[in-house]
């Protein structure tokens, strides 16, 4: 299963699903009422899924807001630019664009609001009703609150063991990458790395907003932040070690700590050292320095993501 998940050139995710599932069931309920134009529905439910439930309610939020703002700066435009659709439609994205970004709204949502306003300002017209613009609206808020309801109600995201396997798999790759610059005096390629930190401070922070979700305990999300602050003094003191442009010896006790979590070095990995320059009794220092906060921190994390 792990070796085909691996291969696969995509993977559909439980998000990925309950989109799909909140579009077919707001088009549905399109029908059910007779709109005329069920896709505004789907449009709605389109905006808010997002990762987490708080997180869901700020898009609908602003996706309400940025809708309503469309379709009545269409039917302003409508009412007093008749005939101009190339021109108005030119003003209203650029005015849509600024509003939206003026009230600090995502780019998708800005770009659905924009949508909107398109859809409405070509079509009232051709309804023969300036209130066309307020029933697409009203379409979109459905859509919205279909799309809010799926996401409550069906398996709401709760990343807190993926994100500690993240950590624990963060943890890991460094050790490698220790071994690299200390033992065999290269210097590593640490953008993979820092990568993969990055998204696990993504996925903390949704988790640190989430304010919704009853399945997810504080406590798991404080035992999360504290390992992500021990995984960043890994990784600050390795940048730290990394950035030593000489090869200083580490001490005969930090020699000994890396021994105990196996990272050693045999005689055939050794290497003619690429790394050239005078190494100063100060270079050792620091280069121990930071050496020890990152044993220091691997071993406290070691005991906090294991308890």
């Amino acid at each position: 299963m792990k070796h085909m998940q691996k291969h696969m050139p995509f993977l559909i995710g439980m998000r990925t699903f309950k989109t799909a599932l909140a579009c077919a069931l707001a088009v549905s309920i399109g029908y059910v009422i007779n709109s005329p134009y069920p896709p505004f529905l789907a449009i709605g439910a389109l905006g808010c899924m997002e990762s987490s439930i708080t997180t869901s309610l700020r898009s609908a939020r602003d996706m309400i807001i940025g809708n309503l703002v469309g379709a009545l700066l269409a039917m302003i435009f409508v009412m007093n630019f008749t005939g101009y659709f190339e021109i108005t439609c030119f003003i209203g994205v650029i005015i849509m664009i600024s509003v939206c970004n003026f009230l600090h709204m995502k780019p998708t949502i800005t770009n659905l609001a924009c949508v909107v306003f398109c859809c409405c300002l070509k079509d009232i017209p051709a309804s023969g009703t300036i209130i066309y613009g307020l029933l697409r609206f009203r379409e979109t808020v459905i859509g919205t609150v279909i799309a809010l309801a799926v996401n409550m109600l069906i398996r709401p995201y709760n990343g807190a063991e993926r994100t500690r396997k993240g950590i624990l798999s963060a943890q890991q790759a460094m050790l490698p990458l220790l071994k690299e610059r200390v033992l065999l005096g290269r210097i590593p390629d640490l953008r993979d790395l820092r990568k993969h930190i990055n998204q696990l401070d993504s996925s903390i922070n949704i988790l640190l907003d989430e304010r919704m979700n009853i399945s997810l305990k504080k406590s798991q999300v404080a035992y999360l932040r504290g390992c992500q602050q021990l995984l960043w003094k890994m990784r600050d003191a390795l940048i730290s070690i990394c950035s030593i442009d000489t090869t200083p010896s580490p001490s005969q006790e930090n020699l000994a700590r890396m021994k105990q979590i196996g990272l050693t070095s045999d005689p055939e990995e050794q290497t003619e050292n690429i790394l050239t320059g005078i190494c100063r009794a100060e270079d050792t220092t620091v280069f121990n320095y930071y050496l020890d906060i990152f044993l220091d921190s691997n071993e406290y994390l070691n005991e906090l993501i294991h308890m």
